[in-house]
């Protein structure tokens, strides 16, 4: 008896039903082989750091620090100087952070800085800096207390005080201010427009210095330059070095009207040149920071 051929129709079912299975087994046979694994990336550690600024008595925190415990043991201080409703921020909290070794005196300290206006503090490792516009006593207040607060801490920026806090800077002719200011080891951080931490108490003997000048007179900050490859990025630095002393020089009371600014970019003197004539170049060695009165 002759065996009947399937029809195509039949034939064209059974393909698809082989396929389905087929593609069943694939599915399956991936299901069961795990997904490969991202690698891990190992971080390095880094310091715990906070930074809490008064501006006009409103407050503004900052911090990444290493636990949840941390984090509340901050809440706790800035709410017991503050209260509920003056300071407001942001808290990271970032296991790869190091133990913050200014966490235990924090709330000590805070009680103090919580009475000044004007006033910003950083914490960083085993660093402390106090930066804005607080006067000569408070300035002595606060590292008072943090002496107390932070033994064994190092504190720089206006915690520095002069040999005498009660002296006041003599009376100085326009030509001597500019000589005395020229004087001033100012320096900046490496690579950075910012003025280095370790400067700012003299930004702010330097601001005494320009409030013991005769009315009217008038200064030229021309931004200091470090030679390197990059001209372009040097002079950027010029001009951003000038600028970032004049913003300190403000914070300490000086009136933006007294300063104005130059950067090697403009010309190796502080003077507008000429469009058309070639960029200057500083120095192969540099060109420190210069101030120059204004006639």
């Amino acid at each position: 008896m002759p065996v009947p051929f399937p029809s195509r129709r039949s034939r064209i079912r059974n393909l698809l039903l082989i396929l389905c299975a087929a593609i069943a087994i694939v599915a399956c046979d991936r299901a069961s082989t795990p997904a490969p694994q991202a690698p891990t990336i190992q971080r390095e550690p880094f310091d715990a750091t906070l930074s809490v600024v008064d501006n006009s008595g409103r407050v503004r925190f900052d911090a990444i620090i290493d636990t949840a415990a941390t984090k509340t043991g901050i809440e706790q201080a800035l709410l017991a100087a503050y209260g509920p409703n003056r300071a407001d921020g942001f808290i990271q909290v970032d296991n790869v952070a190091r133990e913050a070794p200014w966490l235990s005196g924090l709330p000590e300290f805070m009680k103090t800085f919580s009475t000044v206006t004007g006033a910003a503090v950083s914490f960083k490792a085993n660093t402390v800096v106090l930066s804005g516009n607080p006067s000569p006593d408070q300035r002595r207040a606060l590292r008072a207390a943090a002496e107390q607060a932070f033994p064994g801490l190092r504190l720089q920026g206006l915690f520095d005080l002069p040999a005498d806090p009660e002296s006041k800077p003599a009376s100085l002719s326009p030509e001597a201010l500019a000589k005395n200011l020229n004087q001033m080891p100012l320096q900046f951080k490496p690579g950075s427009g910012q003025v280095s931490d370790d400067s700012l108490a003299l930004v702010a003997q330097a601001a005494d210095a320009i409030r013991s000048a005769p009315a009217g007179t008038r200064l030229l900050i021309v931004g200091p330059v470090v030679a390197t490859a990059d001209t372009g990025n040097d002079m950027f630095l010029s001009k951003q070095r000038a600028e970032a002393l004049k913003v300190q020089l403000i914070l300490n009371g000086i009136s933006p009207a007294v300063i104005d600014t130059r950067g090697w970019g403009d010309s190796a003197d502080g003077k507008p040149v000429d469009p058309a004539a070639p960029p200057p170049v500083p120095p192969p060695g540099g060109a420190p920071m210069r101030f120059e009165l204004v006639r």
